[in-house]
């Protein structure tokens, strides 16, 4: 029976050594960051600012690689379906891991099955943004205003499904007004749409709004997060602004196929949390609208598994139709 107890104790020493082994040598050949997305877009900006880093660090390369298609799904199944080694990972918005799921019925990958959570790496609130000949330049005047004439306002966003559009469909919810929706084909004609009056406002990602903004060209009320954005400081949020606890915030994570390695996932993590804590860096991803965040993947797990849920009623609320 000693003798027993003694082989698997050999046994697991081995299989403990051999692991990490496994990630004191990771990484040992390039790693491919996959970004759901277009090239351009603000998390295939912060995937290739993180790149150079993590290269430096390493000593590895560092591939950036988009691949677009469904709101995000194509890529995220793309990873889904890799091997669990920490070389092929996801770094995306909430879409592909939250509201999509609930909207396709394609989609062949759960994201709290298929995934391992690695990092949630920053947020980005939007900015509710209106046309300058709107007699409302408070959030309590706009609600005042679309209680006043039901469905007359008109709320322009980038498209059915996205985070403009669910901002609008909370924020209706929230303050008991009708503000008719009417979606566009991305974020820019969303915001021509208001600076020319066809639409009387919309909830964009803050970037793209701002030159509009401080060109005055449009009004900024108010952001969507619970803390104000570090890029638009002087801007409160619609929690300040009377609507308690809203918060509808587009995340940017990072995950792991299935399978990963958990010394390899801390090994991620502890390094993006470092490049996160960078002053250079922290002001860099700031200015293309990320509030940075970081923490364990402990954390992001538990954060990802409660998002779900509130996603999917933000697209009941929405009407929206799986396809």
């Amino acid at each position: 029976m000693k003798k027993s107890f003694a082989w698997l104790a050999t046994l697991a020493l081995v299989l403990t050594s051999g692991l990490s082994a496994a990630a004191a040598a990771y990484p040992d050949k390039p790693i491919h960051i996959i970004v759901p997305y277009t090239p351009g877009g603000t998390v295939d900006l912060l995937a290739r600012a993180m790149a150079p880093l993590l290269n430096k660090a390493w000593g590895q390369q560092i591939v950036v690689e988009n691949r677009p298609g469904a709101g995000g799904s194509v890529g995220a199944e793309y990873v889904a379906q890799a091997p669990g080694d920490g070389y092929t990972l996801l770094l995306s918005t909430n879409s592909p891991l939250t509201t999509n799921v609930i909207l396709f019925k394609s989609i062949k990958y759960d994201p709290l099955r298929d995934f391992v959570p690695v990092i949630l790496a920053g947020q980005n609130a939007l900015v509710l943004a209106v046309n300058l000949n709107l007699p409302a330049k408070t959030v309590p005047e706009l609600i005042a205003l679309a209680k006043k004439e039901p469905g007359k306002l008109i709320g322009a966003s980038s498209g059915n499904g996205t985070t403009s559009h669910l901002s609008l469909t909370e924020f209706n919810k929230r303050a008991g007004v009708k503000i008719t929706h009417v979606p566009y084909r991305g974020g820019v004609p969303s915001l021509t749409a208001v600076i020319s009056g066809e639409a009387q406002l919309v909830f964009s990602d803050i970037v793209p709004a701002l030159p509009m903004i401080s060109d005055g060209r449009l009004r900024a009320l108010a952001t969507t997060g619970l803390s104000r954005s570090g890029v638009t400081p002087d801007v409160p949020t619609l929690d300040e602004s009377g609507l308690k606890g809203f918060d509808v915030t587009a995340w940017i994570g990072m995950v792991a196929p299935k399978g990963t390695p958990a010394d390899v996932v801390d090994k991620l993590n502890a390094k993006i949390n470092e490049i996160l804590k960078q002053p250079d860096f922290r002001q860099y991803i700031t200015k293309i609208g990320i509030d940075p965040i970081g923490d364990t993947q402990q954390a992001f797990g538990k954060y990802l598994a409660a998002q779900i849920p509130v996603w999917r009623q933000r697209a009941i609320d929405a009407g929206l139709k799986v396809e």
